[in-house]
């Protein structure tokens, strides 16, 4: 290339971005709410120059907005600064410390550089250091989670070996319809697939498992709750060792979007059908407060698990809360192991009473479910928490599960660490399991997970025979000898397959583990 032809490419390089910042700088920013689960009051909003003055919706709580979900086209090369009324039904101090989000895909998002609430003007603005990249960002009050998603993350489910239909539902998953209206802002909001399905190990046998509920999305604007469910359901049906174990100890009905309505219709908090009505105040049946979309989730969690359950787990989120992520717990339930086991995962999250007095999901786990274990779970919108935290939260909670469920040592998965769990340790004992599944491998005696059951295995046994059943119990166990022969063990099957050498080492360092 020569000298001329470089110049000219250098020229271009340059001159083409300004070129577009000239193009874009005195473009109208316009403003769309008409996409599933947006939320702006667009009638009422405005653009001038590179301000941008919006308006939440009344849609609950008249006066006052709780969610805040738009799209921003013509914004290319633009710094706008985007303000707001800050008339929280808790008072404006509720957004101090806030961060709103923005995303070009709907899928990234990140938050915005500066944000700041006057108190003197009750506003908040917000805005980026830097012009935006491209012609259209979406802007949200915290990470969206749309009706859209349920339905994407629910079709993958199907076919997955650890998925399946409750009673109540069909071969897509579906348990019903929403009743569908007409929102706030005059539009026609069909009816929707409301979703239900059951997580488990089918190969382990219904009778010796927990049943656990879990909901979200009852209330429209709380997102979070949501991110929280899908990262417990992906740890459930995951490659995870403790979520191969948990499979074969409890069954997990999971009901994701209690309210599709208003979640589609970007509602605040509440349904289409009853846009006056909190839905997590009518969990009461047969009427449920005549919100069908309730009844829905409420009558066949009933008949999907025979109104009998053992755990429920309502999550949700805040857009206005001070208290971080925390739990609504029951004084009761305060000290249950599946409680105490998720907080040592998540030391920050905090507990509050819950009083389980109005007709909520948590109440209806406890008094119609018969949960001996039902909380509502809050995650809130907190500035530089993005999607991961959420989905780690969700993970978290399937990780107390199994710490909660899983007897160490119980090798058959029925609750209890006794000798039928030790015939299983002997049939598996110093063989090769590497090519079995996680929880195969654990029922043939690979405590540890290296693939193997062998001597590391055979401690771990024998500290959970005796923490369970004293060490006498133990001595029974192996031949009612206080020291185990070696030929004991061998005629017990333990290493019957090994040289002598081999044997004789083994057992000198079994007989030592037992002596200690």
């Amino acid at each position: 290339m020569n000298r001329f032809g470089r110049r000219r490419l250098w020229s271009v390089a340059v001159l083409a971005p300004w070129a577009t910042y000239a193009a874009v700088a005195s473009a109208t920013i316009t403003l769309s709410a008409d996409f599933d689960s947006a939320s702006l009051d667009v009638a009422h909003s405005s653009a001038a120059g590179e301000l941008v003055t919006l308006a939440g919706r009344d849609n609950f709580n008249p006066g006052d907005w709780k969610w805040l979900y738009f799209q921003a086209d013509g914004v290319t090369g633009q710094t706008p600064t985007f303000r707001i009324g800050d008339n929280f039904e808790t008072g404006g101090s509720s957004l101090t410390g806030h961060a709103m989000v923005y995303s070009y895909d709907q899928q990234t998002w990140a938050f915005f550089d500066s944000n700041v609430r006057s108190a003197a003007q009750n506003t908040f603005t917000f805005k980026n250091n830097s012009p935006f990249a491209e012609d259209r960002v979406f802007v949200a009050y915290g990470l969206p989670y749309s009706y859209g998603r349920v339905v994407e993350h629910t079709q993958e489910l199907i076919g997955n070996p650890w998925a399946s239909a409750t009673i109540s539902g069909n071969s897509s998953l579906v348990v019903g319809p929403s009743p569908g209206g007409v929102d706030d802002l005059g539009r026609t909001i069909a009816p929707r697939d409301m979703f239900g399905y059951k997580i488990t190990d089918t190969t382990q046998p219904a009778s010796s498992k927990k049943k656990v509920v879990l909901f979200s999305g009852v209330h429209a604007n709380e997102t979070l709750g949501n991110l929280t469910l899908e990262g417990l359901v992906d740890f459930l049906v995951s490659d995870d060792p403790e979520a191969a174990r948990l499979r074969r100890l409890a069954e997990f009905y999971v009901y994701p979007m209690v309210n599709p309505d208003g979640r589609f219709a970007g509602y605040n908090r509440s349904t289409v059908q009853a846009p006056a009505t909190d839905p997590n105040r009518v969990w009461d049946p047969p009427g449920y407060g005549g919100l069908d979309d309730v009844r829905v989730a409420g009558e066949v969690s009933r008949a999907d698990t025979g109104g009998d359950v053992d755990y429920v787990i309502d999550f949700h989120s805040t857009v206005n809360g001070k208290e971080g992520h925390y739990g609504y717990v029951l004084p009761a339930y305060q000290d249950d192991p599946l409680w105490q086991d998720f907080l040592q995962l998540e030391p920050e999250v905090r507990t509050l009473s819950a009083s389980l007095i109005d007709d909520t999901a948590a109440k209806f786990g406890r008094d119609i479910l018969g949960a001996e274990f039902s909380i509502t779970f809050e995650t809130q919108f907190l500035a530089g928490e993005n999607i991961d935290r959420f989905l780690d939260l969700g993970r978290h909670f399937g990780l107390a599960f199994e710490r909660t469920l899983r007897v160490a040592g119980d090798l058959n998965f029925d609750g209890a660490l006794d000798g039928s769990d030790w015939t299983l340790f002997l049939a598996g004992a110093d063989a090769d399991l590497s090519h079995m599944s996680a929880a195969d491998a654990y029922a043939a005696g690979d405590l540890n997970g290296d693939g193997r059951n062998d001597l590391a295995d055979f401690g771990e046994f024998k500290d959970a025979y005796i923490a369970a059943h004293g060490p006498g119990a133990f001595a029974v166990l192996l031949g009612g000898v206080p020291e185990p022969s070696c030929a004991t063990l061998v005629s017990a099957g333990l290493f019957v397959h090994l040289g002598a050498a081999s044997r004789r080492r083994r057992c000198q360092l079994i007989r030592r583990l037992h002596h200690d």
